[in-house]
């Protein structure tokens, strides 16, 4: 055999193991792994057999997979003509950006603060940006990990530049560093919401025990996945609700539910806005399927993302119960949630405590009644009382008092402020999201 042809078959050769090896690594993964399990998709086979909390949703996928290579970012722009911003976002060194246009996009971001009770310093503990593209009806939901590295200023041997230490430097900082984990151009608007705000929010939609259904939401290790479990389960629990209750925003009390939604929230979203977006997303007919809302995770992470249905509260209890368990078997106690457990059962005495000090100072010094009150009227502090006529009692009191206070200091902007926020409230409750 001549030495040109032993060099095309030896080519060849090797060409053909190449390509085995390929399809050994990319379509049967598990051969080079020693799992001979068939888990092609990434889903947790084992447990969804016997989990019946969990059903499979395709959307998971989307929170895995990268939508970007190594060599561009790509930035969703919000308006065709912000594709010819003459800017460039360089994340690492030399990588190009391209911005694309898919639809206009209304990008919201959702910030869970862990703000205790009557305290102004917060971080973010929960990150989402809810996409709106109104011309096509369709929601993504952009779910991102507390943790996150991030240059919040900190010293780089103090652990703390993580995208939650980034907010408590200032929200506009906070907000661009988010678009650009998301992909996206700009945050148009925002909502914050501690502590008691999501746990008003839980009982609108119907929640038995929303105590109960906020550690689960914020439990980092029980579930599994750690941060990114967690902040998965959040944009799942979005998702759902939304899909849920959407028709009831847009139904007979959609404008008390808005108006009490909006007050019951800190956020720069005005009435007008919110109805306009809602008005366009019902125009298209939203939500068509459950396809309509995405959810996705970024940065993308391979994780066996795990699916559960939250809108049942029988598989929340169980979560619960899961939870429990695995803290008891592991000696732990899940920080994510002992602030919560703790401040329901100390948020009534410490309210009433803040309120009797206040009714003395109301006579002669209306600046500290307010410095009393204000952070609890800010965070709906009496949202953590569980007993509902002690917890609407609180609300009165504090409503008073400030309204008093205000009026008293020539201020009857802040006064009217008070008592509409706090009449949207009592409406909102009084139609829930069942």
């Amino acid at each position: 055999m001549s030495d040109s042809r032993k060099k095309n078959r030896i080519l060849g050769i090797l060409i053909i193991a190449a390509i085995i090896i390929v399809i050994g690594i990319f379509v049967y993964p598990n051969i080079f792994n020693g799992n001979h399990s068939n888990n092609l998709l990434f889903i947790d086979s084992t447990n969804i057999k016997k989990d019946t909390s969990k059903h499979i949703d395709t959307n998971f996928l989307k929170a895995i997979v990268s939508d970007e290579d190594s060599n561009e970012k790509v930035i969703y722009v919000s308006e065709k003509s912000d594709l010819n911003v003459n800017y460039q976002i360089d994340d690492k060194a030399g990588k190009s950006v391209r911005r694309v246009f898919t639809g206009r996009r209304i990008n919201i971001a959702v910030i869970g603060v862990d703000a205790r009770l009557g305290t102004r310093s917060k971080r973010a503990d929960a990150n989402h940006i809810i996409s709106i593209l109104v011309d096509q009806g369709i929601v993504e939901i952009t779910s991102i990990p507390r943790d996150t590295p991030v240059d919040a200023g900190m010293p780089d041997s103090s652990g703390q530049n993580k995208l939650t230490i980034l907010y408590s430097k200032g929200q506009k900082g906070y907000l661009e560093e988010v678009a650009k984990i998301a992909g996206l151009d700009r945050i148009h608007y925002y909502v914050e919401l501690g502590f008691s705000q999501a746990m008003g929010v839980i009982e609108l939609f119907g929640f038995k025990d929303p105590h109960s259904t906020l550690q689960v939401l914020r439990s980092r290790k029980g579930l599994g996945g750690d941060d990114y479990q967690r902040c998965y389960n959040q944009g799942q629990f979005i998702r759902q609700m939304m899909l849920r209750h959407f028709g009831k925003l847009t139904g007979f009390f959609g404008d008390i539910l808005l108006r009490g939604g909006l007050a019951l929230l800190n956020t720069n979203i005005p009435y007008d806005k919110a109805k306009d977006i809602l008005n366009k997303l019902n125009a298209q007919g939203f939500p068509k399927n459950d396809s309509t809302v995405i959810v996705r995770v970024r940065p993308p992470i391979m994780l066996n993302y795990k699916v559960f249905d939250f809108s049942n509260q029988d598989i929340i209890t169980q979560l619960e119960r899961r939870i429990e368990r695995f803290n008891d078997n592991n000696g732990e106690v899940d920080t994510s949630t002992g602030e919560v457990v703790h401040s329901s059962y100390k948020a009534a005495p410490r309210l009433w405590s803040a309120i009797k000090q206040s009714i003395k100072d109301t006579s002669r010094n209306s600046i500290r009644v307010i410095g009393n009150l204000r952070t609890y009227f800010d965070q709906r502090a009496w949202l953590q009382v569980s007993d509902k006529e002690d917890r609407e009692k609180i609300r009165e009191q504090i409503c008073i008092l400030l309204m008093t206070a205000y009026t008293k200091l020539k201020k009857p902007a802040q006064a009217e402020e008070v008592r509409s926020v706090i009449e949207a409230e009592k409406k909102v409750f009084s139609v829930p999201l069942q």
